[in-house]
């Protein structure tokens, strides 16, 4: 489900979810594995401080402060898409996957279309060897297929999500705007172009890199 936050609401939930807040408390208490409408409700709260954090310094001149805005929304749904489809006793390994990117803001980075459509891509693949060892049952072929469909559909909520928060902060405009729907595209061709590695014969696809 999309998040539809406008300025005022948004600073609410940023309030809300405060470290000093009790509602922190509550989650950090958890002691069981949380399902998966909590991990959504867990990745929009998160998200919404995660989002908050950035807009505190968003201006309009800063368009790079929304690629950030953009690469953190779908790493944190990528992530907690991966961790809802991992077993229990594979959530640790899905987390250090996911640590160093999440903990990353590229401030000082890159933050053209390209450069953050490529960080995207390389943070969402490097799931796949760890998902491929949580699901030793499946064949390579259908272990891609399922993989890339996972991915794919964190990718496209944190898309969804990034866009809401961006319309409800009228940044959702102009270069930002068309930054946002160039780095999508470069995407998915970064996806493509990853599927279709994984698809070449092991000696194949060693040679190419």
């Amino acid at each position: 489900m999309s998040i539809q936050p406008t300025v005022n609401s948004a600073a609410s939930r940023y309030q809300a979810n405060s470290p000093t807040e009790s509602s922190t408390t509550s989650i950090n208490n958890q002691t069981t594995k949380p399902s998966a409408s909590e991990l959504s409700a867990e990745n929009r709260r998160q998200l919404n401080q995660t989002i908050l954090d950035n807009q505190l310094s968003l201006s309009l001149k800063s368009d790079n402060k929304a690629m950030n805005l953009l690469y953190r929304a779908i790493s944190d749904a990528v992530e907690k898409r991966m961790a809802s489809q991992a077993p229990q006793n594979a959530n640790d390994s899905t987390e250090a996957t996911a640590e160093t990117g999440l903990n990353k803001t590229y401030n000082n980075e890159d933050t053209s279309p390209q450069a953050t459509a490529d960080r995207i891509v390389s943070f969402a693949t490097n799931f796949y060897q760890a998902f491929r060892e949580q699901n030793p049952e499946l064949n390579d072929e259908d272990g891609l297929e399922q993989f890339m469909q996972e991915i794919g559909k964190g990718i496209d909520q944190g898309f969804a999500d990034a866009r809401d928060i961006l319309t409800g902060l009228k940044k959702l405009e102009g270069k930002v705007a068309d930054d946002i729907d160039e780095t999508y595209n470069l995407i998915q061709q970064g996806l493509q172009d990853f599927r279709e590695r994984m698809q070449q014969p092991k000696e194949q696809a060693a040679a190419a890199e």
